[in-house]
């Protein structure tokens, strides 16, 4: 009896031996589950303003693009933009687990003069980065300002009296062949990138447009929107991509179909896509003051524009005058010209360039050649 007694004792304290192993076990997997989770928060996301510069001058209702860019180890969800804490604009990543980088196009307008403190935050869920805090100083009129700000690199400049519709990129944008991310991406646009809208969906939640020779469809949730988009037609998007390897089915005779005409591409498409020098100068006591400015022309068209000419013209009271005749631009591609302008007096003028002045060039629109910009010239 004594045997079989001892035995039991030797098997239950070696169960409990084992439980308590068990025990330990469980304790320290939490434990290293919890230190995992803590170590996650502890690395958080990085962000940095690169444009404006602490200290910008703006007028008021003026629209500010705030260009930043964020890290992180694990995968960015979104970047938001706060001015005076509150929150102005925000764009999301466009990977369901989130981007380890994000550069991004955040827009604010103020409405009132005064400084404003702007701050942008990268998250990752719930973890937020520490912020990127930027001054920018709103005045009431040009008059006001003090300073000419320095070109943004990145950041183009939006004329809001565009006569073409346009889409402003304000994050990686993937360019797929239809209005939905079932269809294959043709293309990717970086952040500033600025393209036409040639058409939309009937709630503008995507704008087909035209990137060099390639025509697809973004998601409108990644864009702002300028110029006049009132006349954009809707759509019809192209068939969903079927998933699947296709069926092959004999026919009982076989016939020779023969092969579809290729599409005929589109005519060449002129487009004065950006005009950049100071827009603000100061006559400093001298009868004139003068200025380079630079002129990109870019054919967004689908065949070569051959030669043609351009004008430039400072209004009001201006008269055309020769820009450069340009002897060809292929599909996609684009050109610089540069002009000296001269101001003979002060006041608030727009410089106006016209492509393909003379209507030489078979285009697919004849009404989107323009291009201006304003100056201001002080005393």
């Amino acid at each position: 009896m004594r045997k079989p007694t001892l035995l039991l004792l030797l098997t239950l304290l070696l169960l409990m031996l084992v439980s308590a192993c068990n025990l330990v076990s469980e304790q320290e997997l939490e434990s290293q589950i919890a230190a995992t989770a803590t170590a996650d928060a502890q690395i958080r996301p990085v962000i940095v303003i690169n444009s404006p510069p602490n200290g910008t001058e703006v007028i008021v209702n003026t629209q500010v693009i705030v260009s930043v860019s964020a890290t992180d180890q694990i995968g960015l969800t979104r970047v938001t933009l706060m001015a005076n804490n509150q929150l102005v604009d925000s764009v999301t990543s466009q990977s369901p687990n989130g981007d380890r980088q994000i550069n991004a196009l955040l827009d604010f307008t103020p409405t009132v003069a005064g400084s404003v403190t702007l701050q942008a935050f990268a998250f990752r869920g719930s973890v937020s980065s520490e912020p990127a805090t930027i001054t920018i100083f709103v005045r009431q009129n040009q008059q006001q300002i003090t300073a000419t700000p320095p070109p943004q690199p990145g950041v183009p400049t939006i004329d809001p009296n565009d006569p073409t519709c346009r889409a402003l990129v304000t994050a990686g944008l993937n360019v797929r062949s239809g209005p939905s991310t079932a269809y294959p991406v043709l293309t990717v646009l970086a952040p500033g990138s600025v393209v036409p809208i040639i058409g939309r969906l009937p709630d503008n939640t995507w704008w087909q447009i035209r990137a060099g020779a390639i025509i697809g469809w973004v998601s409108a949730q990644f864009t702002n929107v300028y110029g006049n988009c009132t006349g954009i037609p809707v759509i019809a998007p192209p068939p969903t991509p079927t998933s699947g390897v296709p069926t092959l089915t004999l026919a009982p005779t076989s016939t020779l179909t023969p092969l579809a005409p290729t599409a005929t591409p589109l005519p060449a498409n002129l487009l004065v896509t950006n005009i950049s020098g100071p827009a603000t100068l100061t006559m400093g006591g001298n009868p004139t003051v003068a200025a380079n400015y630079s002129v990109t022309i870019t054919n967004l068209g689908g065949t070569p524009s051959g030669a043609f000419n351009n004008t430039i013209t400072v209004n009001p009271g201006g008269v055309p005058a020769q820009l450069a005749v340009v002897a060809n631009l292929l599909p996609g591609e684009s050109i610089i010209l540069n002009s000296t302008v001269t101001f003979t007096s002060t006041g608030m003028f727009t410089i106006v360039v016209v492509a393909d002045s003379d209507n030489q060039v078979l285009e697919i629109s004849e009404v989107d050649n323009t291009g201006t910009m304003p100056v201001t010239v002080n005393p």
